[in-house]
């Protein structure tokens, strides 16, 4: 009988430690941001502090104050963001397809987004020819996070091709290509 607790017990506290979500907004020893975070945005995708005005969220990753997920630039002046949001729309986390025109109602980027985490990026250049392509389901040698870019010029020829990983220390970035 004590073996059958036992055993319950010790299943029971191993399901929960794997259903424990991964905590967020730490900071390390030295007060630097480390880990997934939330990050909280305006109508325009700017970096807002309060979530209260945010409009959007999603996640970013730190490794000890390097941003190993940073959003280029998006929504400018008279720029105009075409969303085509998956599952529920109430939510306030990025998911889905985000298209950004700019002011002469050219597209500029396109963002996929799922459950706050980004998928890929897409830039373009002035003229709509592709010009990036940040793809984030692409991990280097078996890391946990990392991307890699693709670029193009304005023929439609990729250019380079660059991996953003850790280094033989741990440290980022550390661009392979």
């Amino acid at each position: 009988m004590k073996k059958s607790i036992f055993l319950l017990f010790f299943f029971g506290l191993t399901l929960f430690s794997y259903s424990q979500p991964e905590p967020l907004n730490q900071l390390d020893a030295k007060g630097k941001k480390n880990g997934k975070w939330i990050i909280y945005l305006d109508k325009n995708w700017k970096k807002v502090k309060d979530s209260s005005v945010a409009v959007f969220f999603r996640y970013n990753v730190y490794d000890h104050d390097a941003s190993l997920y940073p959003m280029g630039p998006c929504g400018g002046k008279n720029y105009k963001l075409e969303v085509k949001q998956n599952g529920n729309s109430r939510s306030k986390f990025l998911d889905g397809e985000y298209k950004w025109f700019d002011a002469k109602g050219k597209l500029s980027s396109v963002h996929i987004l799922k459950n706050g985490e980004y998928v890929s990026c897409k830039e373009y250049f002035p003229t709509g020819e592709l010009s990036q392509h940040f793809d984030y389901t692409k991990k280097c040698d078996g890391q946990k996070d990392g991307w890699v870019v693709y670029g193009y010029d304005k023929k439609g020829n990729q250019k380079f091709e660059s991996w953003m990983c850790k280094d033989r220390n741990g440290k980022w970035p550390y661009t392979r290509g």
